[in-house]
């Protein structure tokens, strides 16, 4: 291979080219290490919601069941029932209540 100026010329222009490739890939390296981090921050923020909703989901579970507890069950609605029927049934129905009234 002989050295001449055209050999020279070419070889300078594919350094040239060579590094100004190098810097665009350095760039976008850069700027995927920036998105990869802003990724990780909002993973972060995400288990970190996560977390916060499961505890809500855990506390209203106890609460959900401590209600559920307060429910009548039918034979009390039941009785319930009958008790204001037989309290808003007419007096000549029932005489003893007037009597203790």
């Amino acid at each position: 291979m002989s050295l001449n100026a055209s050999t020279l010329c070419q070889a300078r222009e594919s350094l040239i080219d060579g590094a100004q490739q190098r810097m665009q890939l350095l760039g976008q390296i850069r700027e995927m290490g920036r998105k990869i981090v802003d990724l990780e921050k909002e993973v972060q923020k995400q288990a970190s919601a996560r977390y916060v909703a499961e505890q809500q989901l855990a506390g209203l579970k106890q609460e959900n069941e401590a209600l559920r507890s307060q429910i009548p069950d039918d034979a009390t609605v039941s009785a319930y029932n009958a008790l204001e029927q037989f309290l808003g049934a007419p007096a000549e129905e029932h005489p003893g209540i007037r009597l203790a009234a």
